[in-house]
């Protein structure tokens, strides 16, 4: 299991809010697809990382 910075999962949780609309599904493995394709994400952060981080976004 990869080692998600805090530093590296406010980022993404950053970019997660600003571009949800883009994201063609609300899954958390897709997202981390489209995240590792677009290079903002690396592709060791597992979907467990992802799915907290979605549980972030929604949260604030």
């Amino acid at each position: 299991m990869s080692c998600l910075t805090r530093k590296l999962q406010q980022k993404l949780t950053r970019y997660v809010q600003k571009n949800s609309s883009g994201f063609s599904t609300n899954d958390p493995e897709c997202i981390r697809e489209e995240l590792v394709d677009k290079g903002v994400c690396p592709s060791d952060v597992t979907t467990d990382q992802v799915r907290i981080i979605l549980k972030e976004v929604k949260n604030s």
